[in-house]
């Protein structure tokens, strides 16, 4: 299974660092977890927040926003598209699908119907 996460909105902020104060180099992003596997591609309808100081390259966790950082975070929070999940099959799921049909249909008239198969023209 591979995992990745679909980028929905990154925005800068110019609000200042807890960490290291600095005015620029914050990041806002809003992402979306993906997992995928050879039978399907699904999309979780959770959306994963967080915000990054570029600067001194840490992780600004809810507990340390100040409440101008939380003003910023709800308008941008306001501002991304409502997405919901989703389960999507590939065409590996789809063949083998029709595959188990097919061998479960002649199955069938082999065992159950075999005056069909044995009809001479």
């Amino acid at each position: 299974m591979k995992t990745e996460y679909i980028i929905l909105k990154e925005a800068a902020l110019t609000n200042n660092c807890p960490e290291c104060y600095s005015t620029d180099g914050m990041v806002l992003s809003f992402k979306q977890k993906r997992v995928s596997s050879k039978f399907m591609v699904k999309t979780k309808n959770n959306i994963v927040e967080n915000i990054n100081c570029k600067k001194c390259e840490s992780e600004i966790f809810p507990g340390q926003w100040t409440i101008d950082i939380e003003r910023v975070y709800d308008y941008h929070k306001k501002t991304i598209p409502q997405t919901s999940g989703s389960l999507r099959f590939t065409k590996l799921f789809y063949l083998l699908l029709l595959l188990i049909i097919g061998i479960a249909t002649v199955g069938y008239l082999y065992f159950f119907q075999p005056h069909l198969l044995s009809m001479s023209i």
